[in-house]
Protein backbone atom coordinates (compact mmCIF):
# COMPACT_ATOMS: atom_id res chain seq x y z
CA UNK A 1 0.00 0.00 0.00
CA UNK A 2 2.43 2.53 0.86
CA UNK A 3 4.62 1.94 -2.21
CA UNK A 4 1.72 2.62 -4.44
CA UNK A 5 0.95 6.10 -2.52
CA UNK A 6 4.76 6.91 -3.19
CA UNK A 7 4.29 6.18 -6.78
CA UNK A 8 0.95 8.64 -7.13
CA UNK A 9 2.53 11.54 -5.08
CA UNK A 10 5.91 11.40 -7.03
CA UNK A 11 3.63 12.00 -10.21
CA UNK A 12 2.75 15.95 -10.15
CA UNK A 13 6.59 16.54 -9.17
CA UNK A 14 7.63 14.54 -12.72
CA UNK A 15 4.61 16.46 -14.42
CA UNK A 16 5.96 19.72 -12.63
CA UNK A 17 9.39 19.08 -13.82
CA UNK A 18 8.20 18.63 -17.42
CA UNK A 19 6.27 21.73 -18.18
CA UNK A 20 9.03 23.52 -16.30
CA UNK A 21 11.45 21.93 -18.86
CA UNK A 22 9.00 22.76 -21.77
CA UNK A 23 8.87 26.50 -20.61
CA UNK A 24 12.48 26.73 -20.43
CA UNK A 25 12.79 25.69 -24.32
CA UNK A 26 10.11 27.91 -25.33
CA UNK A 27 12.29 30.80 -23.79
CA UNK A 28 14.98 29.17 -25.76
CA UNK A 29 13.49 29.23 -28.93
CA UNK A 30 11.92 32.59 -28.61
CA UNK A 31 15.15 34.46 -27.51
CA UNK A 32 17.23 32.21 -30.43
CA UNK A 33 15.11 33.50 -33.03
CA UNK A 34 15.21 36.93 -31.47
CA UNK A 35 19.17 36.81 -32.04
CA UNK A 36 19.16 35.06 -34.85
CA UNK A 37 16.89 38.31 -36.08
CA UNK A 38 18.47 40.78 -34.66
CA UNK A 39 21.57 38.99 -36.33
CA UNK A 40 20.59 39.05 -39.55
CA UNK A 41 19.11 42.54 -39.43
CA UNK A 42 22.66 43.24 -38.58
CA UNK A 43 24.31 41.53 -41.61
CA UNK A 44 21.35 42.88 -43.84
CA UNK A 45 22.45 46.93 -42.88
CA UNK A 46 26.30 46.59 -42.91
CA UNK A 47 25.53 44.98 -46.31
CA UNK A 48 22.87 47.96 -47.50
CA UNK A 49 25.69 50.20 -46.95
CA UNK A 50 28.58 48.28 -48.30
CA UNK A 51 29.66 50.13 -51.36
CA UNK A 52 30.32 48.29 -54.70
CA UNK A 53 34.23 47.89 -54.43
CA UNK A 54 34.48 46.78 -58.50
CA UNK A 55 32.84 47.47 -61.64
CA UNK A 56 34.14 44.68 -64.07
CA UNK A 57 32.92 45.64 -67.55
CA UNK A 58 33.16 42.79 -70.19
CA UNK A 59 32.53 42.17 -73.69
CA UNK A 60 34.18 42.92 -76.77
CA UNK A 61 33.22 46.45 -77.38
CA UNK A 62 34.47 48.67 -81.07
CA UNK A 63 31.59 50.91 -81.02
CA UNK A 64 30.75 52.16 -77.62
CA UNK A 65 33.56 53.40 -75.15
CA UNK A 66 34.25 52.14 -71.51
CA UNK A 67 33.84 55.82 -70.75
CA UNK A 68 30.68 55.35 -71.94
CA UNK A 69 29.53 52.67 -70.03
CA UNK A 70 30.75 53.54 -66.70
CA UNK A 71 29.27 57.32 -66.91
CA UNK A 72 25.80 55.27 -67.67
CA UNK A 73 26.62 52.42 -64.46
CA UNK A 74 27.59 54.88 -62.08
CA UNK A 75 24.13 56.96 -60.66
CA UNK A 76 23.23 53.16 -60.82
CA UNK A 77 25.46 51.53 -57.93
CA UNK A 78 25.81 54.82 -55.81
CA UNK A 79 22.81 53.09 -53.10
CA UNK A 80 25.79 50.53 -52.19
CA UNK A 81 26.19 46.82 -53.33
CA UNK A 82 22.84 45.36 -52.20
CA UNK A 83 20.71 48.22 -53.79
CA UNK A 84 22.30 48.26 -57.33
CA UNK A 85 19.74 48.84 -59.80
CA UNK A 86 20.84 45.85 -62.08
CA UNK A 87 17.67 45.71 -64.49
CA UNK A 88 18.24 49.62 -64.50
CA UNK A 89 21.88 49.18 -65.51
CA UNK A 90 20.96 46.86 -68.37
CA UNK A 91 17.90 49.24 -69.27
CA UNK A 92 19.87 51.90 -70.09
CA UNK A 93 23.06 50.50 -71.17
CA UNK A 94 20.68 48.58 -73.94
CA UNK A 95 19.33 52.16 -75.59
CA UNK A 96 22.69 52.88 -76.54
CA UNK A 97 23.91 52.96 -79.83
CA UNK A 98 25.21 49.55 -80.90
CA UNK A 99 24.60 48.02 -77.72
CA UNK A 100 22.02 44.85 -78.44
CA UNK A 101 22.38 43.21 -75.41
CA UNK A 102 23.67 43.36 -71.82
CA UNK A 103 24.15 40.94 -68.78
CA UNK A 104 24.66 41.76 -65.07
CA UNK A 105 24.92 40.13 -62.23
CA UNK A 106 26.86 40.81 -58.51
CA UNK A 107 29.24 38.71 -56.74
CA UNK A 108 29.51 39.05 -53.06
CA UNK A 109 31.27 40.98 -51.84
CA UNK A 110 31.34 43.79 -54.19
CA UNK A 111 31.79 43.12 -57.81
CA UNK A 112 29.15 44.39 -60.21
CA UNK A 113 29.88 42.45 -63.47
CA UNK A 114 28.82 43.92 -66.62
CA UNK A 115 28.81 42.00 -69.63
CA UNK A 116 28.37 44.34 -73.04
CA UNK A 117 27.47 42.31 -76.39
CA UNK A 118 27.56 44.94 -79.13
CA UNK A 119 25.14 44.95 -82.52
CA UNK A 120 26.85 43.15 -85.74
CA UNK A 121 25.29 44.54 -88.51
CA UNK A 122 24.58 42.66 -91.87
CA UNK A 123 23.68 45.40 -93.60
CA UNK A 124 22.63 49.24 -93.92
CA UNK A 125 19.79 50.60 -94.07
CA UNK A 126 19.43 53.85 -95.45
CA UNK A 127 22.16 56.17 -95.23
CA UNK A 128 22.27 56.54 -91.28
CA UNK A 129 21.29 52.52 -89.94
CA UNK A 130 21.76 48.93 -90.21
CA UNK A 131 20.40 45.85 -90.06
CA UNK A 132 21.55 43.05 -87.44
CA UNK A 133 21.57 39.53 -87.78
CA UNK A 134 17.90 39.07 -86.24
CA UNK A 135 16.16 41.27 -88.90
CA UNK A 136 15.92 44.73 -86.25
CA UNK A 137 16.84 48.31 -87.79
CA UNK A 138 19.05 50.39 -85.25
CA UNK A 139 20.76 53.29 -85.31
CA UNK A 140 24.61 53.82 -85.26
CA UNK A 141 26.90 56.48 -86.77
CA UNK A 142 28.51 55.76 -89.78
CA UNK A 143 32.00 53.65 -90.12
CA UNK A 144 34.15 52.90 -93.35
CA UNK A 145 34.68 49.62 -92.56
CA UNK A 146 30.92 49.04 -92.85
CA UNK A 147 30.86 51.16 -96.44
CA UNK A 148 30.88 47.78 -98.58
CA UNK A 149 27.97 45.90 -96.46
CA UNK A 150 24.67 45.84 -98.72
CA UNK A 151 22.02 48.58 -98.55
CA UNK A 152 18.32 48.40 -98.17
CA UNK A 153 15.94 50.89 -98.17
CA UNK A 154 12.24 50.72 -98.90
CA UNK A 155 9.96 53.99 -98.85
CA UNK A 156 6.89 51.25 -98.70
CA UNK A 157 7.14 48.24 -96.92
CA UNK A 158 8.19 47.91 -92.91
CA UNK A 159 11.64 47.64 -92.99
CA UNK A 160 10.93 43.60 -92.01
CA UNK A 161 9.43 42.96 -95.49
CA UNK A 162 11.79 43.75 -97.30
CA UNK A 163 14.73 42.33 -94.90
CA UNK A 164 12.93 39.20 -96.00
CA UNK A 165 13.52 39.52 -99.53
CA UNK A 166 16.92 40.65 -99.40
CA UNK A 167 17.88 37.29 -97.21
CA UNK A 168 15.72 35.39 -100.30
CA UNK A 169 17.84 37.02 -103.08
CA UNK A 170 21.50 36.73 -101.12
CA UNK A 171 20.73 32.52 -100.16
CA UNK A 172 19.65 32.51 -104.56
CA UNK A 173 22.73 34.60 -105.70
CA UNK A 174 25.16 32.94 -103.39
CA UNK A 175 25.79 29.57 -105.60
CA UNK A 176 26.70 32.01 -108.38
CA UNK A 177 29.66 33.96 -106.70
CA UNK A 178 26.88 36.86 -106.46
CA UNK A 179 25.61 39.34 -103.66
CA UNK A 180 23.33 41.85 -103.06
CA UNK A 181 24.97 45.52 -102.94
CA UNK A 182 21.69 47.43 -103.16
CA UNK A 183 17.73 46.77 -102.43
CA UNK A 184 15.39 48.98 -102.35
CA UNK A 185 11.99 49.51 -102.66
CA UNK A 186 10.20 52.98 -104.14
CA UNK A 187 6.78 54.34 -102.81
CA UNK A 188 5.04 52.71 -105.32
CA UNK A 189 6.24 49.01 -103.77
CA UNK A 190 8.17 48.57 -107.37
CA UNK A 191 11.74 46.63 -106.13
CA UNK A 192 15.14 47.17 -107.86
CA UNK A 193 18.54 46.17 -106.80
CA UNK A 194 22.01 46.25 -107.70
CA UNK A 195 24.55 43.09 -107.73
CA UNK A 196 28.24 43.06 -106.52
CA UNK A 197 29.06 42.17 -109.96
CA UNK A 198 27.53 45.65 -110.71
CA UNK A 199 24.11 44.04 -112.76
CA UNK A 200 21.16 46.05 -112.25
CA UNK A 201 17.89 44.13 -111.76
CA UNK A 202 14.16 45.52 -111.81
CA UNK A 203 11.43 43.19 -110.26
CA UNK A 204 8.61 45.18 -110.31
CA UNK A 205 5.81 45.12 -107.81
CA UNK A 206 4.58 42.34 -107.63
CA UNK A 207 5.88 38.32 -107.35
CA UNK A 208 9.29 39.02 -105.60
CA UNK A 209 10.10 35.79 -105.11
CA UNK A 210 8.96 34.33 -108.03
CA UNK A 211 10.80 36.63 -109.72
CA UNK A 212 14.33 36.25 -107.98
CA UNK A 213 14.13 32.07 -108.89
CA UNK A 214 13.17 32.92 -112.02
CA UNK A 215 16.92 34.87 -112.16
CA UNK A 216 18.43 32.39 -110.26
CA UNK A 217 17.66 30.12 -113.05
CA UNK A 218 18.22 33.00 -115.43
CA UNK A 219 22.23 33.09 -113.98
CA UNK A 220 22.74 29.34 -114.28
CA UNK A 221 22.29 29.68 -118.22
CA UNK A 222 24.68 32.21 -118.53
CA UNK A 223 28.66 32.53 -119.36
CA UNK A 224 31.30 34.55 -118.03
CA UNK A 225 31.69 35.77 -122.15
CA UNK A 226 27.48 36.73 -122.08
CA UNK A 227 26.86 37.76 -118.75
CA UNK A 228 24.14 39.97 -118.03
CA UNK A 229 24.70 43.73 -117.17
CA UNK A 230 21.01 45.25 -116.72
CA UNK A 231 17.69 42.72 -116.89
CA UNK A 232 14.04 44.24 -116.10
CA UNK A 233 11.12 41.52 -115.13
CA UNK A 234 8.61 44.52 -115.72
CA UNK A 235 7.15 42.37 -118.42
CA UNK A 236 3.58 40.74 -118.45
CA UNK A 237 5.85 37.52 -120.03
CA UNK A 238 9.46 37.16 -120.13
CA UNK A 239 12.25 39.64 -118.73
CA UNK A 240 14.39 42.13 -120.98
CA UNK A 241 18.09 41.35 -120.53
CA UNK A 242 21.25 43.61 -121.65
CA UNK A 243 23.82 41.95 -122.08
CA UNK A 244 27.94 43.26 -122.26
CA UNK A 245 27.55 43.64 -125.36
CA UNK A 246 24.82 45.81 -125.38
CA UNK A 247 22.00 44.37 -126.89
CA UNK A 248 19.05 43.69 -125.58
CA UNK A 249 17.04 41.04 -125.70
CA UNK A 250 13.95 39.24 -124.85
CA UNK A 251 14.34 35.59 -122.83
CA UNK A 252 11.90 33.04 -122.03
CA UNK A 253 12.64 32.48 -118.18
CA UNK A 254 8.79 33.22 -117.45
CA UNK A 255 5.40 32.67 -118.75
CA UNK A 256 3.35 33.27 -116.42
CA UNK A 257 1.86 36.94 -116.25
CA UNK A 258 3.78 39.39 -114.05
CA UNK A 259 3.51 42.84 -112.84
CA UNK A 260 4.66 46.11 -113.87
Amino acid sequence: MSREINRQSSRPVGTRWERFLRSVKRVITAVSFIVIAAVVGLLTQRATDMPVQEIAILGDMQHVSRATVESVIGPHVSEGFLLTDLAGIRADLEALPWVFEVKVRREWPGTVHVHVTEEQPIARWGEAAYINPQGVVFDGASFDRYAELPQLWSEHSAPVALIEQFKLFQMLLTPHGLGVSVLKEDRLGQISAELTDGTSVQFGDKDFAQRVRRFAVLLGRETQENSITRIDFRYERGAAVLRQQKQFAVTTVAQERGGR
